[in-house]
């Protein structure tokens, strides 16, 4: 039995690591320990989600704010052209829906490409190693990787074949799959929040969610760098948590924000300033975009004066080789004249101006928003949980109040933590979410079956390619209830058998190919039982989980033989 949970939040902009003794959960569940990481400047709970590789492609040279630093002192003495340096790479995952694979390529800011299967596990076993790091040096002798359960966060919006990445990415930095859990980010928030005191706020109201009481319906609202990740949970009557509502939601995390700001430099100066600042003076870059980030969060609702923003001396350098004019110059023939001025080396802008820079994500999350409230008209929502790092937003705080002023909106007082604290507590007791809402219709391939199929009419060619199908799309599934089962032999000859899984958005599909199908990736069983015969195997499948299941039992000696799930190339 393992001593220790420790979660890996793997986030779009930020991530970073938790864990607790298992005699800390016994006793207080939100005990949650994490790790503070140093820019040299400031102390964050996070470190951006940036990683250094050497020039052979294997190598993790440095991780968050070093990686950053290192980077940019390359840059500055153009020594960078060899090695990769990554950053925001995880939204790949969610903009290749259904398309990435173990030979799936990344860019990274010069161009170069690098196995995404690479980048990510080096990413991962930098954090493994760094939990691991920070409880040897607590324990006098030391912990092994078999001490540790540990948990990986993902948004619960991806796709199973996004999800099934991140597993192989995991084994591929060294943990071992019996010691590895996937976490949904907005139930390890949920879970989280049912475990702590909310902080009383001045617009808080209501019940915390830890009192909430047998059928009570609360949404949560995970808006975190990359992408925004929500779904609806209500309290059963056993005080555990069902989900009423699939997960939706879309890019639209505090990233947009970033690149808002970038635009309106670009703007301001009347040319593509921001990607020349980039390529030529990349120290310059990250640290102006890191006085933004900052400056991003002091941002409120209805307040008036002006954000000074530090600039660095170089971007007007770049202003007047790009423009042939001076940054003065162009901001006085921007949309922008009167409301922003430059000082020196800094740049005041009207507090309106920096604050629109919010619109178009703002207005997406609360349209969604929106929308999802207005489902439950008969048996309303009446609560709302803000977490993620972009939730800590004055701005879209007041603007989610302001739209919705007959609900109860909570925002934890540490909310860009909840789904990494969230996912340690989840790791302890993965029984707290009862059901979940299936995001798709899945199934295996199959063979034509006239009492399966009915009477559709296929080609020869589609005969062998039907759509056995398993669970339809928003069907609410229990995490413990088989949903597909039967008898499965290899074929004569053979020691093992595949099984291909599909997913689609579509009810009812008839064949694997077109409907929107696409191949999650395949399970293989090993059908030879210990005694070297080979045997008829009993299959049950599992789709209410965080991750598909499959277990496979031989009939000749009722041993439960693990299936592997293979990503297709």
């Amino acid at each position: 039995m393992a001593l220790i949970v420790a979660s890996i939040d793997f986030g779009t902009t930020f991530s970073g690591w938790a864990y607790s003794f298992v005699h800390d959960h016994d006793n207080n569940p939100a005990d949650v320990k994490s790790r503070n990481w140093n820019s040299g400047t400031f102390i964050t709970s996070k470190a951006p989600t940036c990683v250094l590789i050497k020039s052979d492609g294997t190598t993790l040279e440095a991780f968050g704010y070093d990686a950053e630093s290192k980077y940019a002192e390359l840059a500055a003495e153009e020594n960078h052209t060899d090695v990769y340096f990554f950053q925001t790479f995880k939204m790949k995952l969610f903009d290749n829906e259904g398309t990435i694979g173990n030979s799936t390529l990344l860019e990274d800011e010069t161009g170069k490409k690098l196995k995404a299967l690479t980048v990510f596990s080096l990413t991962i076993k930098y954090l493994v190693d760094d939990v691991m790091d920070s409880l040897n040096k607590q324990i006098t002798n030391g912990v092994n990787k078999n001490d540790i359960n540990w948990v990986l966060t993902v948004p619960a919006i991806w796709d199973e074949h996004a999800k099934q990445f991140m597993r192989t990415a995991a084994r591929e930095a060294g943990i071992e799959m019996g010691h590895l859990s996937l976490a949904l980010e907005p139930e390890a928030a949920s879970i989280y929040c049912r475990h702590i005191k909310m902080s009383r706020e001045e617009n808080s109201t209501g019940a915390d969610i830890s009192t909430f009481q047998p059928g009570t319906r609360y949404l949560i609202c995970d808006a975190g760098g990359g992408t925004v990740d929500i779904t609806v949970h209500e309290v059963t009557s056993d005080m555990k948590l069902k989900e009423i509502e699939k997960a939706s939601g879309g890019a639209w995390g505090g990233t947009k924000v970033n690149d808002a700001f970038k635009q309106f430099i670009d703007t301001l100066a009347g040319g593509a300033v921001m990607q020349v600042l980039k390529e030529n003076h990349m120290d310059d870059f990250i640290e102006l975009m890191r006085s933004f980030e900052l400056k991003k969060r002091e941002c409120k609702p209805s307040a008036s004066g002006s954000v000074v923003l530090r600039f660095p001396t170089t971007l007007q350098e770049v202003v007047r080789n790009v423009t042939k004019k001076s940054f003065t110059e162009q901001i006085a023939r921007s949309p922008f004249q009167g409301e922003v001025k430059l000082i020196k080396d800094k740049l005041k802008c009207d507090i309106t101006v920096v604050s629109s820079l919010f619109d178009g994500p703002v207005r997406s999350i609360v349209d969604h928003l929106s929308t999802l409230v207005s489902k439950f008209r008969d048996n309303p929502i009446n609560q709302i949980v803000l977490v993620g790092g972009f939730s800590e937003s004055p701005l879209l705080q007041e603007a989610v109040r302001s739209a919705f002023p007959g609900k109860h909106v909570k925002i934890p007082h540490d909310a860009g933590l909840a789904v990494m604290k969230g996912a340690v507590i989840f790791g302890h007791n993965k029984r707290q979410i009862v059901s979940r809402i299936a995001r798709f219709t899945y199934g295996i391939r199959c063979a034509y079956n006239s009492s399966v199929h009915g009477t559709a009419t296929l080609n020869n060619k589609d005969m062998e390619k039907c759509f056995y199908k398993l669970i339809t799309n928003g069907q609410s599934v229990s995490e413990n209830e088989s949903a597909g089962s039967g008898y499965f032999s290899p074929m004569t000859g053979d020691s093992c058998y595949v099984v291909d899984v599909y997913a689609t958005k579509e009810i009812n599909p008839v064949v694997v190919a077109g409907q929107g199908c696409f191949l999650i990736g395949s399970f293989t069983v090993n059908c030879k039982d210990k005694n070297g015969k080979i045997s008829e195997t009993f299959l049950n499948m599992y789709f209410g989980g965080t991750e598909i299941v499959v277990k496979a039992t031989l009939e000749t000696t009722g041993e439960e033989i693990a299936a592997t799930f293979d990503l297709p190339d």
